[in-house]
């Protein structure tokens, strides 16, 4: 998964919480994205927003936006741990 594909599935859900007015994934997403940088520091500050998500608003989230945290998450580990995508 490209940089652009992780934003812009990133930007989806947003848009999705800010309409239904969730309010716990927005608190968590918004402390660290978007990237200033985009360096290796930002990522893993990323990532722990989204592990964050996952597992601390998953009452507020869709089967769909479950799935894609954790398609996100595998995508911007294998950018902090330098994984070949």
């Amino acid at each position: 998964m490209t940089n652009a594909d992780i934003f812009s599935k990133i930007d989806k859900l947003i848009d999705g919480w800010c309409e239904r007015r969730a309010l716990k994934p927005l608190r968590f997403i918004l402390r660290s994205y978007p990237l200033c940088s985009g360096l290796t520091d930002e990522w893993g500050e990323l990532l722990d927003s989204l592990k964050d998500i996952k597992g601390l608003s998953g009452s507020e989230l869709t089967s769909e936006e479950k799935k894609m945290l954790v398609e996100l998450v595998n995508a911007v580990e294998d950018i902090v741990y330098r994984r070949p995508g």
